[in-house]
């Protein structure tokens, strides 16, 4: 028996945007990704592995699961700008939740400060 876990996230883009096995130009906007991994057990310790990731899309009059590539999706993400971390990975570290905190709180400390 196959243990398996399903993740998932929601990603947005400010531009509009394409990937492989996309019909046309998708426009901006948030999107849901699903991403699927089973459980390795391995020798050392247990892991998952990724074993499909997909992009909920309006086609045809409804919402279809359009698998992608989850490195591609990310690339993508990371030229549209719209946001530091991509869904491939489900949930982000601690350290990754705190270092973006971080730079949100450095932004608004920005901010406010040239409001003044």
């Amino acid at each position: 028996m196959t243990t398996t876990r399903h993740t998932t996230a929601t990603v947005t883009f400010r531009q509009p945007f394409i990937l492989d096995g996309f019909e046309q130009l998708q426009p901006a906007g948030s999107y849901i990704v699903d991403t699927e991994e089973e459980l390795m057990d391995t020798v050392l310790s247990p892991g998952w592995k990724r074993t499909s990731t997909a992009m909920r899309l309006m086609r045809h009059g409804g919402v279809e699961q359009v698998p992608v590539d989850p490195e591609q999706l990310q690339e993508a993400l990371r030229r549209d700008g719209a946001q530091a971390d991509c869904a491939s990975s489900s949930t982000p570290s601690p350290r990754a939740r705190s270092d973006r905190m971080r730079r949100l709180l450095a932004q608004l400390s920005l901010r406010n400060k040239s409001h003044t």
